[in-house]
């Protein structure tokens, strides 16, 4: 008889003993010797999954407070244009500025079309005759289509010209286009065969405050740092390049909304409900906790060269630890004295404004190997691999005792049934023996 295949053990399957019975009392064991083991199991994955949503949300309030230590939020401008004939960028390169552009002529490039026109593409181009263009001479043969002449003008390294095929429509429509590759008076160039379209190739000639100046390009990059002038056309225009306030503003605006989900986060981790009797996963937990106190050490205790604190650009503490931003309040701190709050923000010597010094604190935390975050990752993971590997044992003892406990019920069972069947052949001969007599 397979003992898997038992449903009652003990005095001779009488019934005394059966699975269901050696089921639970294996339950019992199981709620005693390895269910707390998986209830710590458990908590300890509950708690890897709580560090690794702090660790995005630091993450997070790194990269807002990161972005923030660079140039660009703070030198941004902002550029009015008044007037049609230029289109500026500017980057940050760029200091403020006011200027004006008087463009009196823009910069064109030497165009020239064939004199003949042709049927088709494939047509022949012409009795053979090599071009020249800029000094270079095209070799071309009777058998060149125009598709082949404009092949061999385009491939035909530093000539500085670009030719196409334009249909300009008639019973013969196609035409031999040569443009200049760049604009300005010295992309002149002649070839036989072919007129130029329209006036000769000339410069860009405009004034900006008065002064003449003349260039190639109609794009303009080299004349102020920073700057670059597209010239549109003939007509005067006043540019306007001032300090953009919208990224420091933004940038704080972020700042301060990834501050509070890491700060609200390690509060829900952390606390514990009176009312409720409930608590975090983290509750009791200081290194945890500390996280937030040593970030809001750093806003507390960073002072500027002029003795200005955080809440002098608009920064409130909570109660809850969080920050509250008056907008209106640094906006009209910036309008008041930009460099000011530059100099809080992001001090000069790049490492005591507020988010030089939040930079270093978030790494210290939650990057550093000897970090609190990276510290508790190891042993939390070291925890729970131990945890696993006593689950592991745990099950398997509990498994071999009731499995050898089995086999004894069903060994016993054995013996008990044969006893059994003895006595009742017993019984059956002494009856039989009296019934003789």
């Amino acid at each position: 008889m397979a003992v898997g295949a038992l449903s009652t053990l003990g005095l001779g399957s009488s019934g005394v003993l059966t699975n269901d019975i050696i089921d639970k009392l294996k339950a019992a064991d199981k709620s005693s010797l390895v269910t707390p083991i998986e209830a710590k199991i458990t908590a300890q994955q509950a708690k890897q999954t709580s560090l690794a949503d702090i660790k995005t949300l630091m993450t997070s309030l790194s990269t807002a407070v990161t972005d923030m230590t660079y140039e660009a939020p703070y030198d941004t401008l902002k550029t009015k244009v008044s007037g049609d004939s230029v289109s500026v960028v500017s980057t940050i390169d760029a200091s403020a500025q006011n200027f004006s552009i008087d463009v009196e002529q823009l910069a064109t490039k030497d165009i020239h079309q064939s004199d003949a026109n042709y049927n088709d593409k494939t047509s022949l181009f012409g009795d053979g005759s090599d071009i020249v263009i800029n000094g270079k001479t095209i070799s071309l043969s009777i058998t060149d289509s125009i598709e082949d002449v404009v092949k061999k003008i385009n491939e035909t390294a530093g000539l500085g010209v670009e030719a196409s095929i334009l249909n300009v429509g008639g019973t013969d429509p196609y035409k031999i286009v040569l443009k200049s590759s760049e604009s300005g008076a010295d992309s002149q160039f002649s070839v036989s065969g072919f007129s130029r379209v329209g006036d000769v190739a000339q410069d860009a000639v405009f004034k900006v405050d008065g002064i003449s100046i003349a260039r190639s390009s109609n794009e303009i990059d080299d004349l102020i740092d920073g700057v670059t002038i597209s010239l549109k056309k003939v007509g005067i225009s006043e540019v306007n390049l001032e300090k953009d306030d919208t990224g420091i503003i933004e940038g704080i605006e972020k700042f301060v909304e990834k501050f509070n989900e890491a700060i609200t986060k390690i509060g829900e981790l952390t606390k514990f409900d009176k009312a409720t009797k409930s608590s975090g996963v983290f509750q009791g937990n200081a290194d945890i906790r500390n996280i937030s106190r040593e970030l809001r050490d750093v806003l507390t205790t960073t002072i500027s060269t002029n003795s200005k604190m955080f809440s002098d650009f608009g920064l409130e503490m909570e109660r809850d630890g969080t920050l509250k931003l008056n907008k209106s309040e640094l906006t009209s701190a910036i309008s008041n004295n930009r460099a000011e709050v530059v100099e809080f923000f992001k001090a000069s010597d790049a490492s005591s404004g507020l988010f030089n010094r939040l930079e270093s604190k978030i790494f210290d935390l939650s990057t550093s190997s000897s970090g609190p975050l990276k510290s508790l990752k190891t042993s939390f993971a070291d925890t729970l691999k131990r945890l696993e590997a006593s689950h592991v044992k745990a099950q398997e003892k509990l498994d071999i005792r009731y499995e050898i406990l089995r086999k004894q019920f069903a060994a016993a069972d054995a013996v008990m049934g044969r006893l059994s069947s003895e006595s009742t052949m017993l019984t059956d001969m002494i009856e039989a023996q009296y019934a003789k007599n």
